[in-house]
């Protein structure tokens, strides 16, 4: 689900985004090397990606109004990584076709460039994805706050969400009050934090300063069990259905619409198996 770059941590799917968007800009100007438009059709990319990512966080924004309304301000806060993914492309893919009609040849420039991109980096989309929708997990192995070995049954019928830390982590000490707040109100989801090769006692004493009461503490002293998952960047949080199946994953920190953005679908889920 994520790959470490040196100090860097993304997720596989941001990686291939990336590595799309450099190939296609890349494509691009090797195609208009020697035409007068050069500069306009790599300018029209960069005014493409930008409206892109702005539609895609106010598409996002809108729908989830009912969370950001309590605090309008975190709308513009994007490290909770809250983008319409579908609504960007659209909106970035429109304004390419509007730009390029100034130039005839550039639509066909954009096109080919696309296709190739497309041919070389699509395969380990769809790799990626079977992976990640194959991975049913029935437990995990972690320890407890007297260093002892616990299995964890994630198959309880019941979603659940592990959420990966550290005290020394800044994203994962802010969005660890929002997180608290979720696992007490939130009594039809299983919340799980597991820390991230630090001692008990400095755990109980950072949750002790900060005023945070957590239930389902446990400890992966080695990182050994956030490897095993894919999770290689703090924080990370992991969504399972009832069944124990991985069905999404966040790197980064959440927002309180962030989260409530990945648990409607689990919610939805459990309630049409009930019935």
């Amino acid at each position: 689900m994520s790959i470490s770059i040196g100090p860097i941590a993304l997720t596989v799917d941001s990686l291939l985004t990336i590595v799309s968007v450099i190939s296609l800009w890349l494509l691009t100007a090797f195609f208009t090397r020697k035409a007068s438009y050069k500069s306009f059709a790599t300018d029209t990319l960069f005014y493409s990606l930008f409206t892109g990512l702005f539609a895609a966080r106010v598409a996002f924004v809108i729908a989830m109004w009912e969370v950001y309304q309590h605090d309008w301000l975190s709308a513009i806060d994007i490290r909770d990584g809250g983008f319409n993914q579908s609504i960007g492309w659209f909106a970035g893919v429109c304004i390419m076709l509007f730009r390029s009609k100034k130039y005839s040849q550039l639509f066909s420039i954009y096109i080919k460039s696309a296709a190739i991109t497309a041919v070389a980096v699509f395969p380990f989309f769809v790799f990626n994805s079977m992976l990640s929708n194959q991975r049913t997990i029935e437990t995990i192995n972690v320890y407890n706050a007297d260093g002892t070995p616990i299995e964890l049954v994630l198959n309880n019928n019941k979603p659940t969400v592990i959420n990966f830390w550290a005290s020394w982590c800044p994203p994962c000490r802010r969005e660890m009050p929002m997180l608290e707040y979720a696992q007490k109100n939130d009594v039809n989801i299983e919340y799980i934090f597991v820390n991230q090769g630090e001692a008990p006692s400095k755990v109980r004493q950072f949750l002790g300063k900060q005023k945070i009461d957590l239930k389902n503490t446990y400890f992966d002293f080695t990182g050994s069990t956030a490897k095993e998952l894919g999770a290689f960047g703090l924080p990370t949080t992991l969504f399972f259905n009832a069944g124990g199946k991985l069905v999404d994953s966040h790197m980064g920190e959440l927002s309180e619409a962030s989260l409530q953005y990945y648990l409607d679908p689990l919610r939805k889920k459990a309630i049409n198996s009930s019935d």
